[in-house]
């Protein structure tokens, strides 16, 4: 790194990540999968505590917490494979994992309008992905 006229660092050289193959992409969407369930145990423990349900509660929360340092040691890792711009350009399809768990685990409607936008979203995520394939 070397030193800016205003005292701030910046890289002397981009750092390349390789070209994401079919391993870290997997490693990507299950880590991302992991992050969208911590939402899932986040509801959980807001629905048993209006219950008074406070020991349900801690547990749901501790899930949450633990989903989220596994997530976040993870999210470390994918870094170190992908550019930024790629894995983070990915975490959009967490919209489509929250809405299927609304579904699956709490009966929550799939609308037409939250049906065509993770259409939107996921043409988003493929426009981003095959333009670093370049």
């Amino acid at each position: 790194m070397t030193p800016r006229k205003s005292g701030r660092f910046q890289p002397s050289h981009r750092i390349e990540s390789p070209r994401p193959d079919i391993r870290s992409y997997l490693f990507l969407h299950l880590t991302l999968l992991l992050y969208s369930l911590a939402s899932v145990f986040a509801k959980y423990a807001g629905l048993y505590r209006l219950a008074g349900l406070w020991e349900t509660t801690l547990v749901f929360v501790g899930l949450e917490f633990l989903a989220l340092l596994v997530y976040t040691l993870l999210w470390q890792l994918i870094l170190r494979r992908v550019d930024l711009s790629f894995a983070y350009s990915n975490r959009a399809v967490c919209t489509l994992w929250t809405i299927l768990f609304g579904l699956l685990f709490f009966g929550e409607e799939i609308t037409w309008g939250k049906a065509v936008g993770i259409l939107v979203v996921l043409a988003g995520v493929v426009l981003v992905v095959t333009d670093h394939d370049r």
